[in-house]
């Protein structure tokens, strides 16, 4: 009966009309429920068909007249379901855990009739296609496309529409060499795929990137130029309503390293980085470390002074609390020894208090570290994960696989189980069900910044007493960054990827916790 329906539907198409009809997704993993939300004219009746083809399938096969085709094959026919839009309508599918269709691509496609002439029907809309990778709990699969240029020490948020901007970096060149971006790319999860953004008004690496209260993006500093590392005194917001760049008030310093956090009242604390960060000559870099912080106010586009960390300090991380307060974290700290700059983790932590601007010192974390993973937690508190110890004196490193909870109204810190594997440079993720910790270097080596990606994948409760091995990447990507998407269902992972081939990898994944 519903493929006799659709067929005489079909048969009795118009000419071309203005699309109006919109065809969303959600859910999909397998084993689960597929959600279709539908929108278009009010009083039509929808035909919703799934294909795992693209097709097309000419509209002349049902009607010589018709020039148009369907976006998807007819393979599904039996599963098409009908309704009436008001305007909107829902339909919803189960996905069986199949394990042959892991990574096969889900279609759909809805078209509107119109009720005519009392029998006859006229299809008036075609709606956009819906497509996305199959897969289930703990699968890796590709999105439906590659990024557009291959980058590293690029920054990546979600956005308030639940795209992901990501914006800057480094290209790999010939030879070693970097080429620092000004090109933005977004990720949307509706379709998978990376679309280009524009520019930002200058290249930024190793920057950040934090959102505002209001969605958009502050970006503050990083290098223009790879060769040199130094950083630029500079600022910028991205808005997602008009999807522009523009350049805001100056920061007091160029920084790189440094953390920025959003607080509760829409300001945003920076602390620490340094000016310049060269690995070819890092101790002077550590001479350049900042011991400064200052707060961005993006209501009057103005920037004010903050106090002063006990020592400069890059590589740390930075949360804000349930409190209001900013926990800062561990890292690497400056010292002096008759005027030599001597760098050291260091196991201190600080307070930042923006009602009444001062710094006050906070528990000492178990353990120190620098280019550890850090958020804050639903209960008000902080947690860490992984990082590394170094002897810059004899220039070696040692990963952790150390975790900690911290409890603001205690101020203690409580160690929780330990990671599977040890990483720095982690992304630790939360997925509004727990967390994942993805990505990362097992290995640095001191004198590149560089070592061997962790691929494999872990998850935990917020407790973080016991993690878990759920996944592995399909390439390691040694400065990748993860950003869930679809209500913490998916984590898109875009950084380069290590494929053994001498050209650019574009590639990027999606892991399904």
């Amino acid at each position: 009966m519903k493929t006799t329906l659709l067929l005489a539907a079909l048969a009795a198409l118009t000419g071309p009309a203005a699309a109006q009809s919109e065809l969303t997704w959600s859910g999909g993993v397998m084993g689960t429920t597929l959600t279709y939300d539908l929108t278009g004219p009010a009083g039509n009746v929808f035909a919703l068909a799934p294909s795992l083809t693209t097709g097309p399938t000419p509209l002349a096969i049902f009607d010589a007249t018709d020039p148009r085709s369907l976006g998807i094959g007819i393979d599904l026919i039996s599963y098409a379901k009908y309704g009436l839009l008001t305007p909107n309508a829902s339909v919803s599918y189960p996905v069986p855990m199949v394990p042959a269709l892991v990574g096969k691509i889900a279609y759909a496609q809805f078209v509107t009739i119109d009720p005519f002439g009392g029998t006859t029907f006229y299809i008036n809309e075609i709606s956009n296609r819906a497509a996305f990778r199959l897969g289930g709990h703990g699968d890796v699969v590709a999105p439906l496309s590659e990024v557009i240029v291959a980058r590293q020490g690029h920054t990546a948020n979600a956005l308030p529409d639940g795209s992901v901007l990501v914006a800057g970096g480094d290209e790999p060149g010939p030879g070693g060499t970097l080429n620092v971006q000004a090109t933005v790319e977004i990720f949307d999860p509706q379709t998978q795929t990376f679309g280009f953004a524009g520019t930002m008004t200058q290249p930024r690496s190793t920057h950040t990137a934090t959102e505002l209260a209001d969605g958009r993006i502050l970006m503050i500093g990083g290098y223009q130029v790879f060769a040199g590392g130094v950083a630029s005194a500079t600022a910028e917001i991205y808005d997602p309503q008009t999807q522009l760049f523009h350049a805001v008030a100056p920061p007091s310093a160029g920084r790189t390293q440094h953390t920025a956090t959003l607080l509760a009242d829409g300001r945003v604390f920076v602390a620490g980085g340094t000016t310049k960060f060269d690995l070819g000559d890092i101790f002077t870099s550590f001479g350049l470390t900042l011991d400064t912080t200052e707060i961005y106010d993006p209501i009057t586009n103005t920037w004010t002074p903050g106090p002063d960390l006990p020592r400069p300090r890059i590589a740390h991380q930075a949360s804000l609390l349930a409190s209001g307060k900013v926990l800062i974290t561990s890292g690497i700290e400056i010292g002096d020894f008759f005027g030599l700059p001597i760098p050291g983790i260091t196991d201190k932590c600080q307070l930042y208090d923006p009602v009444t601007n001062t710094i006050t010192d906070a528990a000492n974390l178990p353990a120190g570290r620098a280019y550890h993973g850090q958020l804050a937690l639903p209960n008000g508190g902080a947690l860490v994960v992984g990082g590394a110890t170094a002897d810059f004196t004899q220039l070696t490193a040692t990963t952790q696989t150390n975790v900690y909870t911290y409890d603001d109204a205690a101020n203690a810190w409580t160690a929780t189980g330990n990671l599977q594997v040890a990483r720095a440079y982690p992304n630790l993720v939360d997925l509004g069900t727990g967390l994942a910790v993805l990505g990362g270097l097992k290995s640095v080596d001191v004198s590149t910044g560089s070592g061997a990606p962790a691929v494999e994948i872990e998850t935990a409760d917020y407790n973080a007493i016991t993690w878990t091995q759920v996944a592995t990447q399909a390439l390691p990507r040694e400065v990748a960054r993860a950003v869930a998407v679809d209500d913490g269902l998916r984590v898109v992972i875009v950084g380069v990827g290590d494929d053994g081939l001498a050209t650019n990898d574009k590639t990027a994944e999606v892991f399904i916790p």
